[in-house]
């Protein structure tokens, strides 16, 4: 007789990694959640899980069920009446407490979002563990609990930079005289942009026209110009961050709140004045849904924009690092680092870590070096 299929039970599911492997979630659909029931609990992080559910080892497909079931009853518990509130002194009464401070309020709604997910993590954490108490909790219990993001380095980091925040409030409330978290570092594999050039600028905006995605062909051009972060470029809107009678561009960054004025090229604001003249809330709508473009939406045009180019002979590159190729650009030209500033909206310090990466060897950077010295006729520039 065939072997009868394997079951994970209510709520758990699987979700691929790389390489076939897969992570453990206890996963409850919104309308069922009851009040303060985590989105998704992480389980058996401490196993090495496949994707396919039939090659998962029997000891960690029983760790699956044990685990899985023991949420189910506390599910359960919760729905009928009966939830498992998290005393007093918890995680959970730390991140209110965080969440209702000035440190909190300060940040910007896009910080405050990114430190959502982490929190979502540590909550599901501390559900699991069923709340430790914090005046206890160790470095050695952090470690453990971050050894579940070792396969996302940057996930870890993230929940890390989080996790000390909430224990800065066990420190402030006077529970403990240390923070067990800020002893604690991830290392992240560096990974360098590649700097786009104008060769590469140009077959991307043709690639985008005869995609018939002109939407994004501005977008390459207009970080090519300024350098701005996409979710600033996103909700640009004509009369309001842009002045098309003056084509400039003026707002505040959205992470940073610094303000940033801007001009731009007299082709560029030609090329912008259709949208202009469109009389639409924004400058840039995506052409199928005929919507300004969400943060999902527009990486997955420019996916189709760039899978075509790479199909043309172009470079794999990314969008957003269409910014820091603006500053290189910038000091190629022989821009000051306090100028690049005032275009990209970088910090200083931003500015010359970006140029102390990319341009220590740039040839562009020499022979510009060498005409203000003297030493190369401007004639020879070209």
């Amino acid at each position: 007789m065939p072997s009868a299929k394997r079951s994970l039970g209510p709520y758990v599911v699987l979700k691929k990694r790389a390489g076939g492997k897969a992570a453990a979630y206890f996963q409850v659909p919104a309308r069922l959640r009851p009040p303060g029931w985590a989105p998704a609990i992480r389980i058996c992080g401490q196993h090495e899980l496949s994707a396919d559910i039939e090659a998962i080892s029997n000891e960690a497909f029983g760790a699956l069920l044990i685990e899985g079931a023991k949420l189910l009853d506390r599910l359960n518990g919760a729905r009928n009446g009966a939830p498992e509130a998290p005393p007093t002194r918890s995680l959970p009464t730390l991140v209110r407490a965080w969440q209702r401070s000035s440190r909190w309020h300060d940040l910007t709604a896009k910080t405050r979002e990114g430190y959502g997910y982490s929190i979502d993590k540590i909550l599901a954490w501390s559900a699991i563990a069923k709340h430790p108490d914090p005046t206890s909790l160790s470095r050695t219990q952090i470690e453990r609990f971050l050894s579940a993001f070792n396969d996302r380095p940057t996930t870890k980091r993230q929940t890390l930079k989080a996790l000390r925040l909430v224990m800065d409030q066990a420190v402030a409330a006077g529970w403990r005289n240390d923070n067990p978290a800020k002893g604690i570092s991830v290392k992240v594999p560096r990974t360098k942009a590649t700097i786009w050039e104008q060769k590469d600028v140009d077959l991307y905006v043709k690639t985008a026209r005869a995609q018939g995605m002109n939407s994004i062909a501005l977008i390459i051009l207009l970080e090519w110009e300024i350098g701005q972060r996409l979710t600033d470029v996103r909700q640009f809107r004509p009369g309001a961050e842009y002045d098309a009678e003056r084509g400039v561009f003026s707002f505040r960054q959205s992470k940073t709140d610094e303000p940033v004025v801007v001009e731009i090229s007299e082709a560029l604001r030609e090329l912008l004045q259709p949208a202009v003249d469109d009389d639409q809330l924004f400058l840039f709508r995506n052409e199928r849904t005929g919507k300004a473009y969400t943060e999902n939406r527009l990486s997955q045009t420019f996916r189709w924009v760039r899978a075509a180019a790479v199909k043309a002979g172009g470079r794999p590159l990314v969008l957003r690092q269409l910014r820091h190729s603006c500053v290189v650009q910038l000091a190629r030209a022989g821009c000051t680092v306090p100028e690049i500033a005032s275009i990209t909206g970088h910090s200083l310090g931003s500015v010359n870590t970006i140029l102390t990466t990319y341009l220590p060897r740039d040839s562009t950077v020499a022979r510009n070096a060498q005409m203000k010295r003297g030493i190369i006729p401007a004639a020879n520039a070209s």
